[in-house]
Parts: structure tokens; C-alpha cells; sequence
């Protein structure tokens, strides 16, 4: 691309940005290393940006980040500057510096040349954001093809403007949602093959590796898809729903629903394929879910002519199917389930040759 297709793109996602901004009348701040302004040069370019744009703190070398931002000198030293943690903490101290925002996006990378070893292209994109009194932060790494030192700082700018863009359609999805003004919200493509619901409290590598599972197997993205309710536990507030796909949201297509069944979800997004673990499609196949057999009976049913499909993974648990116990665990697959004959036609399993994770975000909490 020459540089005027990159300062088309540019200027395209800080139109975007302006748009989104005026919808939510949120404020935010930057923080730039390694693109030194051009983020914010390209945004101070839209016309009324200054309601919802606070500036951005360029902060190009080490003792600027210090002193401006906090950035912990030690951190700097061991680290060094194009780290995770630093563009965390230059996030952090953008948005404490800044009391009016509701979130911060930093930017810190080696754009090259004479880069340390393995660092070449390689930048770290720190997120911030203010919720109820707290700070939650992520971090996305990206790295930019080779390239010109000019055209690496255009690429980087876009990357840290597709960032804002996408955080700001998370805040809207969950809005639209969490007050009704939407049944069910996507941020991402609207073509939707694959959906993997779940609490994601936290999300963890699992399902992490279980979408990038069926992606290499199918070269179709999954949708990560959260329900503000749920049928065995409290309604989700909007600071929560945040919080738990904020760290999904940068590289993931998300669905936010009050679809609090998988009859609801279908509803919703019509005949795909959900993946579950055997804990999930054992709770499926529960009678205090309907109304009574004969219910649950023409809801499988339903399913199958609409051609909804479980891809069932194996889970580590014990013998009451919870994947946290203190009774032994044990592998289990889905031909080890006893299921309902209509639910089983709906499911296909993965094996453990092909994929087992026993992670459980139970544990981690």
C-alpha cells in the first residue's frame, strides 16, 4: 500500500471513530510511543472530535514515560519499553492522568531499523478502561509486516485506531442490549457459522484454543457469545458483561444476547453450530430446563430441523459433572454420556487425540 492508501484508511476509522464517539458521549485518551502523535494528529482532523477526544500523551522515550505516565523505571530496565506490561501501565497512568475519560488505549513498539532481536515490527497495544471505581486493563500484541520506518508508524496508528473503534463497539453492543434496546448485538462479521457460549468469567485458553480448533478445522470464525441472563444465575450487569469481553473483543467476534437458553439463542442467530463442553450438553439434555419430557422432546426436535449442530469437547470432571471438585476427575467424552436419542443426533465429538484442554475458569477465579 503507498502512503496515501494508508492515510485514506486513517482518516476512514477516525470518521468511524467520531461517529461511534458522538453515539456513546464517552470520552477518551491516548497514550503513543512508537507512533508519536500520528493517532492523534489523524483524529484531531474530525470536525467536533474535542467533545469526546481528551488528547494523547506522546510519550516517546523511557524517562517521558516515567515521569508523565508513571511507568515503573524497573519495569522499563527489565522489560524494556516495548512490553506488555509497559503499555499497560501507560494506559493506566493516561487514563489516571486524565480524569474525565472512561478509557485509555496506549501504543509502544520497535518500528525499526536496528530493532532488538525478535522485536523487529512487533507492538504492544495496552487498554484501559474505568469501571464502577476500578481499572481493567488488556494487551494485544501485533506484528506489522516489514516495511518503511514511515509506513510501519502509518500501520501502527491504524492498528491503534481499529482498537479504539472496536472498544467502543463493545461499549455499544453491551448498551443496546443490557437496556433493551437490541434482543442480541454483534460486534464483528454478521456471518455467523459458529458460536461458543459461555460466562467467560474469566475467559481463559481454552476457550481460547477451542475456537482456533474449529477455525483451522473449518476456516470459519467463531463468535464468542455472552447472555446478560442465565438460567442458574443472576442477570449480568452492564459493568460485567464489559469486564468479561473486554479481553475478547480486540481479536474475537463477540454476540451479547439475553438469550438465556440455547432455544433462545437459535432463535436469535438461526441453525449453527454451538461448541460445548460434555458438562454444557449434559445440563442440555436436564428436564428441569422445559416444561416437561414431551417439551424437551419437540425442542430437540425443533433444533434439528433447523439445523443446529453441538460440537461436544471433552471435559475433566467428576462424576456429578462439575469440571471445580474436590472428588476425583476423570476425562470425560461424549460417548461416555447418557443423552436423550433426539439430543445425540445434534452432536458430533471431538476426541481427545485431536483436542483436550482442562482448563476451567472456575479454577482460575
Amino acid at each position: 500500500m503507498s502512503d496515501d492508501d494508508h492515510l485514506s484508511e486513517l482518516n476512514k476509522l477516525a470518521f468511524e471513530v467520531r461517529q461511534l464517539a458522538e453515539q456513546l458521549g464517552d470520552r477518551f485518551v491516548l497514550a503513543e510511543s512508537c507512533t508519536s502523535g500520528l493517532a492523534a494528529s489523524v483524529l484531531g482532523q474530525q470536525p467536533g472530535i474535542s467533545e469526546y477526544f481528551c488528547g494523547s500523551h506522546v510519550t516517546y522515550r523511557n524517562a517521558s514515560k516515567h515521569r508523565w505516565l508513571g511507568v515503573s523505571q524497573t519495569d522499563l530496565a527489565s522489560l524494556g519499553p516495548v512490553s506488555e506490561t509497559v503499555a499497560i501501565q501507560m494506559a493506566t497512568g493516561a487514563l489516571t492522568q486524565t480524569p474525565e475519560a472512561r478509557w485509555a488505549v496506549s501504543i509502544t513498539g520497535h518500528l525499526g531499523p536496528e530493532s532488538p532481536a525478535g522485536l523487529d515490527g512487533v507492538v504492544f497495544l495496552g487498554i484501559a478502561v474505568q469501571l464502577d471505581g476500578q481499572v481493567v486493563t488488556t494487551c494485544h500484541q501485533e506484528h506489522l509486516l516489514p516495511a518503511s520506518r514511515t509506513e510501519r508508524q502509518q500501520l501502527a496508528a491504524t492498528v491503534m485506531l481499529r482498537i479504539v473503534h472496536r472498544i467502543q463497539k463493545l461499549f455499544l453492543a453491551v448498551s443496546e442490549v443490557w437496556h433493551g434496546r437490541q434482543k442480541y448485538s454483534i460486534v464483528g462479521s454478521d456471518d455467523i457459522c459458529h458460536v461458543l457460549s459461555g460466562a467467560f468469567n474469566p475467559v481463559h485458553a481454552g476457550h481460547l484454543e477451542m475456537a482456533e480448533f474449529v477455525q483451522r478445522s473449518t476456516n470459519h470464525k467463531v463468535h464468542f457469545e455472552l447472555s446478560v441472563e442465565n438460567v442458574d444465575k443472576p442477570e449480568l450487569s452492564e459493568v460485567e458483561c464489559i469486564e468479561r469481553l473486554l479481553p475478547i473483543c480486540i481479536t474475537r467476534d463477540l454476540i451479547i444476547s439475553r438469550a438465556a437458553t440455547f432455544r433462545e439463542k437459535v432463535e436469535l442467530v438461526g441453525g449453527v453450530c454451538f461448541l460445548v463442553g460434555v458438562d454444557t450438553i449434559v445440563r442440555i439434555a436436564e428436564s428441569r430446563y422445559y416444561c416437561d419430557d414431551q417439551d424437551r422432546e419437540e425442542v430437540f426436535r425443533d433444533l434439528l430441523d433447523l439445523e443446529v449442530r453441538f460440537l461436544v469437547f471433552g471435559r475433566t470432571m467428576d462424576d456429578s459433572f462439575s469440571t471445580s471438585s474436590g472428588d476425583p476427575l476423570q476425562f470425560t467424552r461424549l460417548e461416555d454420556l447418557s443423552l436423550p436419542e433426539p439430543l445425540k443426533l445434534l452432536c458430533r465429538g471431538v476426541s481427545a487425540e485431536q483436542f483436550r484442554q482442562d482448563f476451567s475458569s472456575r479454577d482460575l477465579r
